[in-house]
């Protein structure tokens, strides 16, 4: 009978209702998010509102009446397109295409592309990148006004990409992209890394709570800024009681021996946490919490933190290789970025 190709959808829809808190595509990283050093090259027209939008890590705002999305000219006899560097090379798992705030000004339909190309890459007039083909990571797709579009394949890449390009067909506007996936860890660097950046491969996988700040941002990399409130930090809510403790469980970019932790309260002065701990355990598992055999030992003592300073501590274990690291404030509070420098375990074998 010969080869059929299958017409069966790549993609579903991981959110229908536009509601869940969680879904599919929420232990994934944002690949595209400027948070981690992603950035805007090209865009063939940017008329009514600037492509960089695309790629903010805060909710798209409405002030004063300029839209914060990528925008375009209106009557486009092709279609329009915008390429983005993602902030560390990955596999993808999905989509969240935005266009809250974009309501008759928002695209009919979009597509992704994807492509793996050395990072200084020159971008032509026509969207393409030099020497590198397209890759098909998302058909064309009808989107909404004033909706989340979270689109997850229905099987994550296997190749990691370093470039996408979003096409609108023809024309319009999209306000926020985000290419939810898996860092692919680089061998490029060694010697001492941060093991608890996202761009390591590092994921936060489980906190006590988020109430006041998400728990992404403590892995993310630099220090926090003034200009995003919504990258500022990792904090919980007020718990009203002395001997109450918050906790946050990063898996490490990849298994290491571990020599120095660093805690930053960047901007929180008066409600960083009284003190904290950080606790390390080796598993296979993703969440260690659902390892039974999984022991957490202390590699860090409870240390009184100040507000708006970078505490360095040495750790007291480091002949030791482990996989994540849990991180205890007491009795609650912010942390802006946590940092775990060590040697990765492959690295030391390799000697």
């Amino acid at each position: 009978m010969g080869n059929v190709q299958s017409s069966l959808p790549t993609y579903y829809n991981a959110d229908p209702t536009n509601e869940a808190y969680t879904h599919s595509l929420s232990s994934y990283v944002d690949l595209a998010s400027s948070a981690i050093g992603a950035k805007l090259i090209r865009a063939s027209n940017e008329r009514f509102g600037a492509a960089a939008n695309l790629i903010k890590p805060d909710a798209p705002s409405s002030q004063d009446g300029k839209l914060d999305a990528w925008v375009t000219r209106r009557h486009n006899p092709e279609a329009d397109w915008a390429v983005v560097r993602l902030g560390s090379a990955g596999t993808v798992a999905g989509f969240d295409i935005d266009t809250r705030g974009l309501d008759g000004e928002h695209a009919s339909q979009v597509s992704i592309q994807g492509c793996l190309a050395p990072e200084s890459s020159a971008v032509d007039s026509h969207g393409d990148v030099d020497g590198a083909e397209w890759e098909e990571l998302l058909p064309e797709v009808d989107i909404s006004a004033n909706s989340h579009h979270l689109l997850a394949l229905w099987t994550p890449t296997k190749n990691p990409f370093n470039f996408v390009r979003i096409t609108l067909h023809p024309d319009g506007g999209v306000s926020r992209l985000r290419i939810l996936g898996t860092v692919a860890v680089s061998s490029d660097s060694e010697g001492e890394v941060d093991l608890a950046s996202v761009n390591a491969g590092a994921r936060v996988v489980h906190v006590s709570d988020e109430k006041l700040g998400a728990k992404e941002n403590l892995i993310l990399p630099g220090r926090a800024t003034a200009a995003s409130r919504e990258t500022r930090g990792w904090k919980t809510r007020r718990s009203r009681s002395d001997d109450h403790s918050d906790w946050a469980i990063v898996r490490l970019g990849e298994p290491g021996f571990l020599t120095r932790i660093e805690l930053d309260t960047l901007f929180y002065d008066g409600d960083q946490p009284v003190s904290a701990s950080v606790q390390a355990c080796y598993t296979e598992m993703e969440n260690p919490e659902r390892d039974s055999e999984c022991f957490w030992y202390q590699i860090v003592p409870r240390t009184e933190l100040n507000g708006n300073k970078l505490h360095k501590v040495d750790v007291t274990l480091n002949d030791v290789p482990f996989s994540h690291i849990k991180l205890v404030i007491h009795p609650d509070g912010g942390i802006s970025r946590l940092r775990a420098f060590g040697q990765r375990v492959k690295e030391i074998e390799e000697e």
